[in-house]
């Protein structure tokens, strides 16, 4: 161990400061310690050696997350190895984790010039794991860097965004994101992020050059070579399968495809049923980046002018029930004979009972299937609650055919939201008594930088056969959307989603010119948040009202009970009474239409 540190005091050390950036040298391939940890939460350019048989081409390597760079040269990876060996110069450039594609892009474009300027070469190679592809195109189209980048190889970057940031956006549900390992940086890669902000931009630059990307995308969530890293990675391909289909893990292969690109692999390539990790190792990857370096005019399979989701609508045949919420019951639906529940857990060994509500007997579900941080269960029984000793999220889906669909209108600079209950393919006969009810969360500006906003309900209008919101009387931003729809004694349906509000164009034009953040004197909270026998609303700046009606919902929006606050120069009130009787679980407090208060009810 001793040698080891020593070899790594002696074969790598640090350069000074390049501007946002701590330079390393490395050592050759051959004499880099697997126990070699170089700066973590830095932005940091790792400098390969320069091989012996140096061909004057250089191959610059993002992953995109800060602390996961290192894992382009070390962890068995072979691209190092690799490149040296074939004559290439090497260099790993770790961004920012958390910051999105806009920082990272400029941090990247600052990187690839300091690469050429370094090797005195006139262009560089990007290979881009994941959100390092898209940082690729940020630093190539936004930031100017188009003419110093001879080719970007793109290894399983979701260029459509991936429903496992959609949900991360959800407070009570972003601990499955952090089952990836991928926790920060989710904003700018959620679904309709990138569908309506990031892919128009791009794709109608005029600085866009589609011929330069090469596509990589795998097919193979469940075959994972890392023992430790599969779990992960195939839970999280769990939750993409029957929202997104065939998937890395992560990308789902249809996100993958970046319009007018060269793809290698077609779905469910026999050479490419391996996951996310996989694909970012040399050992995958390396033999078809070599092959069109070498080769640029070889053609792959090609899919040139796919645009997998111009399509907007979203169509759903699942309902959420989320372990925190004891009203949440499992249903079936009018017409159901059985529901599938494809469950995420926490603990990857979860355990799960039934409680029965007519005899309040418990017992043991029938599991189809189960791994680490994932379990099927079969359910012909209505009026179940499901427990465990983890916290998850179950998928209920049955065998009626009922959808929801969601369709986003886009309306000059505001979408109409649009939403249809399916049958059979079909407009259910009578949509009578349905109720569409959405919980939005404002997360983020048009730029992607995080906002802290309070949670809002939404209720959209029946007309005709659709159920409509305007978003016209929002403000401008990213919205994350929960959405229900009900129908008593016929069925539930969730989608989560999100839409964006306002001018694209001007709001990345104003990317560093923020308008700062308005104080305000007025604040409305509950303490404690988790409520058990006692509850008080504390209220300040609100004196000029008389009086408050405060309105009890579950996180799906859908109304509990309502109550009454005198209102008067106090500003606390005891609020315990109307919250005592709640069962347990996750709830929105709505004061008036000022404020909505997120709260837990134990």
């Amino acid at each position: 161990m001793k040698l080891k540190c020593t070899l790594i005091a002696l074969c790598c050390f640090v350069l000074p400061y390049a501007q946002n950036f701590l330079e390393v040298q490395l050592p050759t391939p051959d004499k880099l310690s697997p126990f070699f940890i170089g700066p973590l939460f830095t932005s940091t350019i790792h400098y390969g050696a320069t091989p012996p048989n140096y061909n004057g081409k250089v191959i610059l390597f993002n992953h995109g997350y800060i602390d996961l760079n290192q894992t382009q040269f070390l962890f068995d990876n072979s691209f190092y190895q690799k490149t040296y060996d074939e004559g290439y110069q090497a260099v790993f450039v770790a961004t920012t984790r958390g910051q999105g594609i806009w920082v990272n892009g400029k941090l990247l474009a600052e990187a690839i010039d300091i690469a050429t300027d370094t090797f005195n070469v006139p262009d560089v190679y990007l290979v881009g794991h994941s959100n390092g592809g898209k940082t690729a195109e940020s630093a190539m189209i936004h930031y100017g860097k188009k003419d110093k980048v001879k080719q970007v190889f793109a290894l399983g970057t979701p260029f459509w965004g991936t429903y496992l940031a959609d949900i991360s956006q959800m407070p009570w549900l972003n601990w499955a994101w952090r089952l990836t390992g991928l926790n920060d940086g989710a904003l700018t890669s959620t679904t309709y992020y990138s569908r309506h902000v990031i892919r128009p931009y791009f794709d109608n630059h005029p600085d866009n050059e589609p011929e330069k990307f090469v596509i990589l995308g795998a097919s193979g969530y469940y075959n994972g070579s890392n023992a430790l890293a599969k779990a992960a990675f195939t839970v999280t391909g769990g939750i993409l399968f029957p929202v997104q289909g065939v998937n890395d893990g992560v990308a789902a292969y249809y996100s993958t495809l970046r319009p007018d690109a060269t793809n290698v692999f077609d779905k469910n390539d026999s050479r490419a049923i391996f996951d996310h990790l996989d694909i970012s190792l040399g050992q995958f990857s390396w033999p078809y980046i070599k092959s069109h370096i070498e080769n640029p005019t070889l053609q792959y399979n090609k899919s040139t002018n796919i645009h997998p989701q111009k399509n907007t609508t979203i169509e759903s045949d699942y309902y959420i029930v989320y372990s925190e919420n004891e009203y949440d019951q499992i249903l079936l639906d009018e017409g159901s004979s059985f529901a599938i529940a494809s469950i995420i857990h926490e603990n990857p060994t979860a355990d799960f009972q039934i409680i029965h509500s007519d005899t309040k007997k418990m017992s043991i579900p029938k599991v189809a299937y189960h791994q680490k941080n994932q379990t099927t269960i079969s359910f012909s029984e209505s009026n179940l609650t499901l427990k465990s000793d983890s916290r998850f999220a179950a998928f209920i889906k049955q065998d009626n055919g009922i959808k929801m669909s969601l369709e986003q209108i886009q309306q000059n600079k505001h979408p109409i939201l649009k939403v249809k209950i399916i049958r059979d393919k079909k407009i259910t006969e009578s949509s009578l008594d349905t109720e569409v009810r959405g919980v939005i969360i404002k997360t983020a500006s048009i730029q992607g930088n995080k906002e802290l906003n309070d949670p809002e309900i939404i209720a959209f209008e029946k007309k005709d056969d659709d159920f409509l919101f305007d978003t016209s009387i929002l403000d401008e931003g990213i919205y994350s959307l929960f959405l229900s729809s009900e129908k008593n004694g016929d069925f539930k349906r969730n989608i989560i989603s999100g839409f964006v509000v306002g001018d694209i164009v001007s709001g990345l034009a104003s990317i560093y010119h923020n308008k700062p953040s308005v104080l305000t004197q007025k604040s409305m909270y509950i303490t404690p948040n988790s409520v058990k026998e006692y509850a008080t609303l504390l209220m300040s700046g609100y004196g000029e009202y008389d009086q408050f009606t405060a309105t009890v919902y579950d996180i799906t929006g859908k109304k509990i009970t309502n109550f009454s606050i005198e209102g008067n120069q106090n500003t606390e009130f005891d609020i315990s009474t109307p919250l005592r009787s709640l069962s347990k679980g996750i709830y929105l407090l709505r004061i008036n239409d000022l404020k909505t208060i997120k709260f837990i009810k134990e």
